[in-house]
């Protein structure tokens, strides 16, 4: 086995579960590190754009917040810093950019993804799309004031090699924010398809973020993990309390009773209709998402009251039980 992507700890390590991508079809395992405590898949291969242009589906139910109210972006933005220059990795549509550039930074996107590459130069950001190694070497030295991660790190396969490659394009005294899901945010059901390889790779508590960190050359300033929102319950409730029953008629309807299996999978099996769906056909993954949207819709006056006394509960009961984590370090 290879050693820990964030410490580099050779192991021993604890095997926490077994995976099958369900997109793919390929077999991880995920393992828990006795140094430092982050929990990492092997293997750790990156995927590319084919894979997650198989699984917009799955991204398309993502809840997206106004950039103005989004809780990553108003955190990083009300810190005491001057604006400079700025690099946003994983920009996405460039939403946040164009947020900070309203507030005075002056900003430069990375992505790999062409789709969401589009949509942020449709805001008016500058954003370049390469090999990421490619790229870092080919900026100057402390170019940027600041560089974000919002919700980056977990992707990538070797963490401490992009922690390696980025920190020289901050200056001494730079600023990194970071982004992730919190590994001690309540699962009260089971974990989501998400969180997995190999679209999740590493799981971070706040203790193994900040050993990260200063391990690679940074000082953490502030960390925050205390924003557990109602709606990451709310769904939860949906998901994994509604929806199998849901999908089970759903199913049951469509291709008959006691049929196993994804929605996708099935109609593939009833004739391929999933690899050219017609508009309009509930063959088609994107008309299906917006499907289940809408039922989450539905469902709010069910799931939203409960997941109200579920966060009072565990804000009450547990520290830094956040669904994201936030941490702020400066280049030492």
């Amino acid at each position: 086995m290879t050693p820990c992507p964030a410490c580099a700890g050779p192991g021993p390590f604890a095997k926490v579960e077994d995976w099958r991508d369900p997109v793919a079809g390929g077999a991880y395992s995920l393992h828990e590190c006795p140094s430092c405590g982050v929990v990492f898949s092997e293997p750790r291969v990156a995927v590319g754009a084919q894979w997650y242009e198989k699984a917009a589906p799955l991204r398309a139910r993502e809840a997206k917040a106004e950039p103005a109210k989004d809780w990553r972006f108003v955190t990083f933005l009300a810190e005491p810093l001057a604006p400079g220059r700025l690099l946003d990795v994983g920009c996405g549509d460039g939403a946040f950019l164009a947020l900070a550039q309203t507030k005075g930074w002056k900003g430069l996107g990375f992505d790999y993804e062409t789709r969401m590459i589009e949509r942020g130069r449709g805001h008016g950001v500058e954003i370049v799309s390469a090999d990421f190694e490619t790229f870092c070497k080919g900026r100057a030295p402390g170019e940027f004031d600041a560089a974000t991660l919002f919700d980056v790190l977990e992707h990538t396969p070797e963490p401490a090699r992009l922690l390696a490659l980025l920190r020289p394009l901050l200056k001494e005294g730079g600023r990194l924010a970071i982004t992730l899901p919190n590994a001690r945010r309540p699962i009260p059901f089971r974990r989501e398809q998400h969180d997995y390889p190999p679209h999740h790779f590493t799981r971070w508590s706040p203790e193994a973020m900040r050993a990260f960190l200063e391990k690679n050359g940074f000082v953490v300033e502030r960390q925050d993990a205390g924003h557990l929102r109602v709606d990451y319950l709310s769904d939860h409730l949906f998901f994994f309390g509604l929806m199998p029953f849901a999908l089970g008629a759903a199913k049951a309807a469509l291709f008959g009773r006691r049929k196993e299996g994804t929605v996708s999978e099935l109609y593939a099996a009833a004739g391929g209709a999933a690899a050219a769906p017609e508009p309009g056909s509930l063959a088609d993954p994107a008309l299906r998402a917006r499907l289940v949207d809408w039922l989450k819709l539905l469902a709010k006056p069910l799931t939203w009251p409960a997941a109200f006394v579920m966060t009072a509960y565990y804000r009450a009961t547990r520290e830094l039980s956040g669904d994201c984590l936030y941490t702020l370090a400066r280049r030492a």
